[in-house]
């Protein structure tokens, strides 16, 4: 068996029930050295999540937060830059840890997020490298959604006064959407199907299906060229590669 499918293997069993224990094993196939007591120092983990005040509305259970800690660490591994592993293996974490995660979804490296566990995401979805996703209030990909580098997706906004002092509210990236290189959702937002955001736009309000936004605040540029799903190709790599 090709050593990256037998890895590969050996890492979806263990997510099944990802103890400590079992998370340490998994930071070894990773390419982290056998050497530390990788076991002991996830249990004494403190996440950036559990520093804020949803840490405590919807704590992570002790696989979500070993789940978190996986991603993270992919990125800061040999293996981390081998799409080879990386990109299945994301899969596999993601499968476990969003609260709903379809088939194909393909992330990139530098991708980050702070509740999983509050992420839904359609067949085909794909996030290229940087993009970040504040979940906390909740968001959806449907299928074949797109994030190109470096989006930004937020739901929740803070107080003047008091900083923990917070709203949510949830994002909906609708099917076969795209968000383009360094824009930015704000809470409560939703893109219609088929709904373009152009490079550096800041999105405040919804997007129409099949519209184009852009710019500070988006507004309607221009309706998509073309309306007709089946003849879109959203797929992130060539020929498909780990979507079809």
């Amino acid at each position: 068996m090709d050593i990256i499918q037998q890895k590969l293997d050996e890492l979806r069993g263990l997510c099944e029930d990802l103890t400590c224990e079992r998370a340490a094993k998994a930071l070894e196939l990773f390419g982290f050295p056998a050497t530390e007591n990788y076991a002991e120092l996830l249990k004494s983990f403190v996440l950036w999540g559990d520093t804020m005040p949803m840490g405590d509305e919807h704590p992570y259970t002790e696989q979500q937060r070993n789940l978190h800690i996986l991603w993270e660490c992919l990125d800061r591994s040999p293996l981390g830059i081998n799409c080879a592993f990386a990109v299945p293996a994301r899969q596999i974490i993601a499968k476990k840890l969003f609260k709903k995660c379809g088939e194909g979804f393909v992330a990139n490296e530098g991708c980050r997020f702070n509740y999983g566990h509050q992420i839904e995401v359609g067949d085909n979805v794909s996030w290229n490298a940087g993009c970040y996703i504040d979940s906390k209030g909740g968001v959806k990909f449907g299928d074949f959604a797109m994030l190109t580098e470096y989006a930004k997706i937020f739901t929740h906004s803070h107080s003047e006064e008091d900083h923990m002092q917070r709203t949510y509210a949830p994002v909906e990236i609708g099917a076969y959407a795209k968000v383009y290189t360094a824009a930015t959702i704000l809470p409560g937002v939703t893109l219609g199907t088929g709904a373009v955001v152009a490079t550096g736009a800041i999105v405040t309000k919804d997007v129409p299906p099949f519209t184009l936004v852009g710019g500070i605040p988006a507004k309607p540029m221009r309706e998509r060229k073309c309306k007709d799903p089946s003849k879109f190709n959203q797929y992130m790599m060539k020929n498909g590669m780990f979507q079809k």
